[in-house]
């Protein structure tokens, strides 16, 4: 009977290890599925924070390109600003340079800065033209007799 009741105890003690290895896989189950819907949890937060993320991107390169063509805009901006600048600075010498060469004038003095050597050989060729017979100009229609008398004329004159 020893035997007997030692079987007995033994199919006891399998019994009760079976028992408590469906509880163990139970529990294991229970687990599982707790950390499987953690982990789809999770999935599902991080998939939206990436889209967010993504949205986020996007906006601020759409903002990058904007301020991009707003600078390159301001950019075109200042040099224009700048060549005007620039022309009103030239405007205004010019304007001195006409006013003091005015100035000579009135005061009977020719300017040497006032008509460059071939501009004042088409005019006095032009009046050359106009002389009636046997009539002609000191220094003549050619080129290097003008610009000889010339540069003597305007010495003279300063």
């Amino acid at each position: 009977m020893h035997n007997f009741d030692e079987l007995q105890f033994r199919q006891q003690d399998i019994v009760h290890s079976v028992a408590n290895n469906l509880t163990y896989i139970k529990k294991l189950d229970t687990i599982t599925n707790v950390n499987a819907d953690a982990i789809a949890d999770l999935s599902g937060i991080m998939r939206d924070d990436i889209i967010k993320s993504h949205d986020i991107f996007r906006e601020i390169t759409r903002d990058i390109l904007w301020l991009n063509m707003t600078i390159h805009g301001q950019c075109a901006l200042f040099m224009t600003i700048r060549q005007l600048e620039l022309a009103v600075l030239q405007l205004t010498q010019q304007l001195d340079e006409l006013m003091d060469a005015i100035q000579s004038i009135i005061m009977g003095k020719f300017p040497v800065n006032l008509i460059n050597p071939t501009t004042l050989r088409n005019i006095l060729k032009n009046v050359s033209l106009h002389l009636p017979k046997n009539y002609e100009l000191i220094a003549g229609a050619r080129i290097e007799n003008i610009q000889l008398r010339y540069y003597d004329f305007m010495t003279v004159a300063e």
